[in-house]
């Protein structure tokens, strides 16, 4: 394999595991904000400070939902973020990890966009989640030959 195909799999492998880092951490510290494990809202780093604030937020996003089922959507969504942020930093099934993110935050990312506008969407780097997740996603790099 000459040097530049070698160093061009080498910094895919390098983008790989830290994209997964990052969205696994992500993932576990918005659901650290949510339980008040960061704090109260309004700290660095902390918008929700506990879980009524984030079901609250989430009813907000689904206002056309009755609000037991946004209730169970915020509970349903904290539980897949876990499992994801968890199979994000251990590396596990990334391809299928990756698609499942990108569904998620793209449906996240829809909801923000019709229930709060753009900048809402824009202050949350959904963006560049959901490009990083789509990234994982369609490449193939559990399986690049090095």
């Amino acid at each position: 394999m000459s040097l530049i195909k070698s160093r061009g799999v080498y910094m895919l492998k390098i983008f790989s595991i830290m994209s997964r880092i990052l969205l696994g951490l992500t993932y576990l510290w918005v659901v650290g904000d949510r339980l008040g494990l960061l704090g109260e809202a309004g700290n660095m780093g902390v918008v929700w400070g506990n879980f009524q604030s984030f079901l609250d937020y989430t009813a907000t996003l689904n206002p056309w939902f009755p609000r037991g089922l946004s209730d169970f959507l915020g509970y349903l969504v904290t539980g897949i973020e876990i499992i994801l942020g968890v199979m994000f930093l251990i590396g596990m099934r990334l391809r299928l990890v990756s698609l499942a993110s990108l569904g998620l935050l793209i449906i996240f990312t829809l909801s923000m966009l019709l229930s709060l506008g753009w900048s809402s969407a824009y202050d949350f780097i959904i963006f560049t989640l959901v490009l990083a997740s789509l990234s994982l996603g369609i490449w193939k790099i559990e399986r690049v030959q090095s």
